[in-house]
């Protein structure tokens, strides 16, 4: 096979378009002599459990909550989280002022070395604002956390009904 810059009429149109695109979506992608992600490592030091979604009723909120384990030996700071079955996918927690609750949406929630933070009721919960059709009892959505350092965690969170069931 000819290296991409030196191909010849020989390789024929079809051939010699493929090579091209080939080696185009390779420099743009920057694969050539790109040193491996940073995040690939780190991000073995994280990991969740019991990821779950309450869905209270069709196109209504809904919220996602879990357990955030970091057992890596530095603190880090989760700032987003993604998923195609919400519109938007925002980091809140509750709390209560003066008898009354409210939600407030954070920017970042920290995460110890060595340590874990809960995402329940009450507390830590991600906002699944205008939720697809496929947030329904019964169903799995893709979530995928993302952190202040690069990394990023996917896992499918099972959707339950308004009482957790």
């Amino acid at each position: 096979m000819q290296h991409p810059s030196r191909l010849t009429p020989a390789a024929g149109p079809a051939e010699g378009r493929i090579l091209g695109l080939a080696a185009a979506l390779i420099l743009a992608l920057g694969l050539i002599g790109a040193p491996p992600p940073a995040r690939a490592a780190s991000a073995t030091h994280l990991a969740l459990s019991k990821p779950w979604i309450r869905a209270i009723m069709p196109g209504v909120p809904a919220a996602g909550y879990f357990t955030l384990f970091n057992n890596g030996d530095r603190a880090v700071a989760l700032v987003a989280a993604a998923s195609p079955a919400c519109g938007k996918l925002m980091l809140h927690r509750s709390e209560t002022v003066n008898g009354v609750e409210r939600m407030i949406m954070v920017m970042k929630v920290p995460v110890p070395a060595h340590g874990r933070v809960a995402f329940a009721p009450g507390g830590y919960h991600l906002m699944c604002m205008s939720p697809s059709a496929a947030v329904k009892p019964g169903a799995k959505v893709l979530v995928t956390l993302k952190f202040a350092n690069g990394t990023t965690l996917g896992a499918e969170f099972p959707v339950r009904g308004p009482t957790g069931k």
